[in-house]
């Protein structure tokens, strides 16, 4: 078994005790939260923690009185004037899987030093070198991937993103649907890889993830899985925003990968319908609640149905896992090896002279 393959399918795993985990450091959560009152956040990444990084802006800054923004590393550190006023009096959140790579360790020791602002970090590696400069520190090291390409790694940080929220914002709620998707996890994946690997057999070569919402950034990380796991093109867009100008390249040899939402069904309905004009592969992602439209879309190849009627973020669980199986399967096809793509390494070390 590829080491890919075995982190997607055992990630239920890892759910559950960051699950556990996280739950068990509310109160230093809450009481960092407390301690730190200016509701205004950065949250900083690289690479896949980025894309995670703009999830978590989205769901922030939704929050009343609160700014969130998000920042790559390596931009922080060829810009790090530009970012003055932003990270002044903020609460900074580091995302990272090893805690080592060098955009993200070297921003946040040089925001710690020079602003002072209480730092945050959710890594998956113990004693890492993020840790010096943060306030709280929550480690993880059961979803460390040993694979290239984080899959497990992703799940679990956009878990403990979305925690964050519950606990800052005493959401009861996305809590709730936020342990129902973690229990529902591994009898979800069990049901739709079969079909899912049905589907990456099929005669497509570039994939298209489209996602709104606190789930766009989660989705954009979904095009990523597809080219560095499967080595395909990947790209993500809006829902309704790829009609102005990106469709245009969508074609028989598409894979489209769509996020369905409760609410304005005809809007997604006729985009969906516009996407199957185009002659591609259609895979919708819905709940098996709370919208009518996966009853009535005949011609899509697979609709993914996410158990219950459970909040917007909590269904980014089950909707990674969409991207990462096909993308997993799709490089079984193509003879690829998952594990180690040509040209990538695990976190990225940069040379000062």
């Amino acid at each position: 078994m590829y080491l890919t393959e075995n982190e997607i399918m055992s990630q239920h795993l890892a759910l559950k005790k960051t699950w556990e985990y996280i739950t068990g450091r509310r109160g230093d959560l809450t009481n960092f939260f407390s301690r730190y009152p200016q509701r205004r956040f950065v949250f900083l990444g690289c690479g896949s923690s980025y894309m995670l990084a703009k999830s978590a802006r989205c769901m922030f800054g939704a929050c009343a009185g609160t700014t969130a923004n998000a920042v790559a590393g390596g931009d922080y550190l060829v810009h790090p004037e530009y970012y003055k006023e932003m990270m002044q009096e903020s609460i900074l959140i580091t995302l990272s899987r090893s805690g080592q790579t060098s955009e993200i360790v070297r921003s946040a020791a040089h925001i710690k030093e020079r602003y002072g602002i209480p730092v945050l970090s959710i890594s998956m590696k113990d004693q890492n070198d993020i840790m010096p400069y943060s306030d709280v520190d929550l480690t993880m090291d059961w979803c460390y991937d040993q694979s290239v390409c984080q899959t497990r790694t992703v799940t679990n940080l956009y878990l403990a993103l979305a925690m964050l929220l519950g606990f800052y914002r005493q959401e009861d709620q996305l809590l709730a649907d936020l342990a129902r998707v973690v229990d529902e996890n591994e009898e979800y994946t069990r049901r739709y890889r079969p079909v899912l690997k049905e589907t990456a057999a099929k005669n497509w070569d570039h994939a298209v993830v489209l996602a709104d919402g606190p789930l766009h950034g989660l989705g954009e990380e979904g095009a990523l899985a597809f080219t560095e796991i499967a080595m395909v093109p990947g790209q993500c867009f809006h829902l309704l925003d790829y009609r102005h100008g990106p469709m245009v390249l969508n074609g028989e040899h598409t894979l489209t990968v769509v996020l369905v939402q409760a609410g304005e069904e005809k809007l997604q309905k006729d985009l969906i319908q516009d996407l199957q004009r185009h002659g591609g592969t259609v895979v919708t992602v819905a709940a098996s609640e709370g919208t009518e439209l996966k009853d009535n879309l005949p011609g899509v190849d697979v609709n993914v149905e996410i158990g219950g009627d459970i909040s917007w973020i909590a269904r980014g669980i089950p909707f990674i896992f969409v991207c990462q199986i096909l993308a997993f399967e799709k490089a079984m096809v193509l003879g690829k090896n998952p594990d180690e793509p040509k040209g990538l390494d695990a976190f990225i070390t940069l040379i000062y002279s």
